[in-house]
């Protein structure tokens, strides 16, 4: 037998043998979770999002993730509307969440396991205007807070931070 044919047996084995697995694939594409409406919606605030970046940035040495939650415009529910992961932008807040946000105070909560505070900290405009349910959350590590107070210590001058540079709650959609 000649390489060629052998070699031409190979292909084709292979081919069969992948086929299934590649046409089950075409069959159902995968669903994301940007796609579930119970859990995600549209969010278009491009402002918020390179504010979220460039926060983060500038505070990278302190905190481990960073983000925007409010209800955008002509919407009623409150969602991330920027991410330093932007997969997350449009993802419900969670109930939890929005408890929180009603005590009106900054909240941070140890996670051992990940070694980090969670915070969720009220957030307005520049003007102290209100953005519709606005709060930004963040991770701050062990290594840069003892306790729940330095940790929203630093969470809070992050949010001052952020604040400072929002103009109004339109802007963060612009």
């Amino acid at each position: 037998m000649s390489m060629s044919i052998v070699k031409g047996i190979l292909v084709c084995s292979l081919s069969l043998s992948i086929a299934p697995v590649m046409m089950s694939a075409q069959e159902k594409p995968a669903k994301t979770p940007s796609q579930d409406p119970s859990t995600y919606m549209h969010v278009n605030a491009p402002f918020a999002q390179a504010l979220v970046v460039k926060v983060k940035a500038a505070h990278d040495d302190q905190i481990v993730k960073l983000g925007i939650h409010a209800v955008p415009p002509s919407e009623t529910d409150n969602v991330i509307i920027a991410n330093i992961s932007p997969s997350k932008n449009g993802k419900k807040s969670s109930a939890a969440d929005l408890e929180k946000l009603a005590g009106g105070k900054p909240v941070a909560v140890k996670i051992d396991k990940d070694k980090v505070f969670d915070l969720l900290i009220p957030l307005t405009d520049s003007k102290g205007r209100d953005l519709n349910g606005g709060f930004v959350v963040m991770e701050v590590p062990y290594a840069k807070a003892r306790n729940e107070g330095e940790a929203i210590k630093i969470g809070v001058d992050i949010r001052d931070d952020l604040q400072r540079q929002i103009p109004s709650k339109k802007a963060l959609y612009q």
